[in-house]
């Protein structure tokens, strides 16, 4: 085989073409600022893509956990609604509180959203009649609203994302329903 001189291309193999055939040259300096040219272009895209996934699993994340609160908590309003928040009632929540009245209820769902940090829940507790839930009785529907403001925690994705007008909160609300058994 002869030996090949530098910055001459090789020549085609049988079966392949000659532009196929990568050439031993080095690189040249215009072709590696080319290079980071597009990298400068590509990075700052791929940056606010990947920010953007990161946020929006937080706030889905955040969205899911209010919705097994709400619907947890709609579940203990149906048991302890009613004749539960009688005096001398022996009725208790899920986390061992008596209920004793609305507000407990109302701690309760506070207290399952506990691991999102930095948000303070906005709970209303409500009978389909529109009553409180002292008038709850045997199936009458309760209902559960709760929402919060979710911090974006970064500007850029909150102006995709964010409530009208701002860009560095999105409101999450859930609804949860069930049948009052007492």
């Amino acid at each position: 085989m002869a030996a090949m001189t530098p910055g001459i291309p090789r020549p085609a193999l049988p079966g392949r073409p000659a532009a196929a055939v990568r050439s031993s040259r080095p690189r040249r300096r215009s072709e590696r600022a080319v290079g980071m040219v597009e990298f400068a272009l590509v990075a700052p895209l791929a940056f606010l893509l990947l920010m953007g996934l990161l946020v929006m699993g937080i706030v889905v994340m955040n969205l899911i956990q209010l919705t097994n609160a709400v619907r947890d908590g709609a579940r203990a309003a149906a048991v302890c609604g009613g004749a539960g928040f009688q005096s001398g009632s022996t009725q208790t929540l899920p986390n061992g509180v008596t209920c004793s009245t609305p507000l407990a209820l109302n701690s309760y769902i506070t207290t399952k959203l506990q691991s999102i940090t930095g948000v303070t829940p906005n709970v209303t507790i409500l009978t389909s009649g529109g009553t409180d839930l002292t008038q709850c009785s045997k199936g009458v529907e309760v209902k559960v609203f709760a929402s919060f403001a979710q911090p974006l925690y970064f500007p850029l994705v909150g102006r995709l994302i964010g409530d009208s007008g701002n860009s560095t909160v999105r409101t999450i609300s859930a609804t949860g329903e069930a049948t009052c058994e007492q």
